[in-house]
């Protein structure tokens, strides 16, 4: 349940410090019994004068109508998974939620491990204020989920996050503007699936950042957005190993979004598209044990389509990408930007992905979702063997929802990973997980 209440005036604290001496010398120059009429009238006449005089600023500052409101979910996960080629990176993040690029290639079958953990539960405030200006209100929303702190043994510990800190202004009726860290306008969230796993299928876009944001409504469910997004570059190292991959922070032009949201009949869809700038320097010594100066800027592109078809009840999630500078955006950057290559110079990567998923509501309080999904990468010959060159997923879900706002689930998780040359005779691996879920939202 949201709680929604408005903010009333207040009276500054020394205000209300001054009206209770006021009060207390009206109570000791008079008896009781002549005052009690007219008291509580005198301090009230007392404090609006004081108000007006002293402090008229701070008065006016509560005047809008400000409404808040918050609220959250508290989620279980116990997840059991196991992988062919290898046991899980000891205390990685893969252990909470799907992270494909994890999975180890060319080793023998691991065992099956268990984690239980909370860590993605969640609690949000919002405010909503009424101004002269149009309306403003803020957002702010914090897990404790992609750490790997606390220790299990005895206080499983995990801090807290931000994961949305933003401002908006809708100026007219027709405009706003956002300012502030949420997802990034390249994504169109509403196409996530519903899966029980954090994320979700490997294929998708999935990014949180800061920006700026102007939105403009067309009409008819039409809209039309523009964000500067903030920049950073994902390389592979001039070597091409995955092991030498590092981020950049070298980038002197934001990243920019342009994003068309449509609507026909019981379809709902969107066109982005996507421009950066890839950039770094550094030092480094190339394959000739030469020293270089390592110093480049390119420009990249992405587009994506991303559409919700609601059949009744059931709807069918697509989403489809492509480019040449997908890198981060895609499947928690499975994929790098680019790779500084043996001169310095950058050297963009290829790269698809995207999902067909189809929910279905077996009974009202009964639901269940499909998700299959791909992606790959078209990577240069330098780089290393072990660097990934596609991906695959399947979820298949089954959710209780008693009432709306509690769901008991389980879901089954195959995913694989394929490298570009093999290893130890080997070019995949695959995870099997099975997930059970128990999540409130309040």
């Amino acid at each position: 349940m949201i709680n929604n209440k408005k903010l009333t005036p207040a009276v500054p604290a020394n205000i209300q410090l001054r009206s209770s001496v006021l009060a207390g010398l009206v109570f000791a120059a008079f008896p009781l019994s002549a005052v009690a009429e007219t008291l509580e009238q005198r301090v009230e006449r007392l404090e609006r004068a004081l108000a007006e005089k002293e402090a008229p600023s701070q008065v006016q500052q509560l005047e809008g109508s400000t409404e808040y409101s918050f609220g959250g979910y508290i989620k279980l996960d116990a997840i059991a998974s196991q992988y062919s080629d290898g046991e899980r990176a000891l205390a990685g993040v893969g252990d909470d939620f799907l992270v494909a690029s994890v999975i180890p290639v060319g080793g023998e079958s691991g065992d099956t491990n268990l984690d239980m953990h909370a860590k993605h539960s969640r609690i949000w405030f919002k405010t909503n204020t009424a101004t002269d200006v149009g309306a403003i209100g803020t957002y702010i929303e914090m897990d404790f989920g992609v750490n790997q702190i606390g220790d299990e043994r005895i206080s499983n510990s995990a801090a807290s996050r931000i994961r949305h800190a933003y401002l908006s202004w809708q100026f007219d009726a027709d405009s706003s503007v956002l300012a502030g860290q949420t997802w990034s306008t390249f994504f169109n969230v509403a196409s996530l699936p519903d899966t029980l796993d954090f994320v979700g299928p490997v294929g998708t876009l999935f990014e949180r950042q800061a920006q700026v944001r102007w939105t403009h409504g067309l009409g008819n469910a039409r809209s039309l957005m523009f964000a500067l997004e903030n920049p950073s570059s994902g390389l592979y190292g001039q070597s091409g190993s995955d092991a030498g991959a590092s981020a950049y922070d070298n980038n002197a032009l934001p990243d920019m979004v342009v994003r068309f949201n449509g609507k026909s009949g019981d379809f709902s869809y969107s066109f982005s598209g996507l421009l950066r700038e890839l950039a770094y320097k550094q030092n480094f010594t190339n394959s000739q044990a030469q020293a270089v100066r390592g110093d480049d800027s390119v420009y990249g592109y992405g587009v994506s389509f991303a559409g919700v078809w609601q059949i009744g009840a059931d709807d069918v999630r697509v989403q489809l990408n492509a480019g040449n500078a997908l890198g981060r955006y895609l499947g928690l950057q499975t994929y790098r930007d680019g790779v500084i290559e043996d001169g310095g110079d950058i050297e963009l990567i290829d790269s698809v992905g995207g999902y067909v998923a189809y929910r279905h509501f077996w009974a009202p309080k009964w639901r269940s979702s499909l998700v299959l999904s791909a992606s790959s990468a078209d990577n240069p010959d330098s780089v290393a063997d072990t660097t990934a060159a596609s991906y695959q997923s399947v979820h298949a879900n089954l959710v209780y929802a008693p009432i709306t706002a509690l769901n008991f689930g389980v879901e089954y998780i195959h995913a694989s990973k394929t490298i570009e040359r093999p290893v130890g005779g080997d070019d995949s691996g695959d995870l099997d997980r099975l997930q059970f879920s128990a999540k409130y939202t309040f």
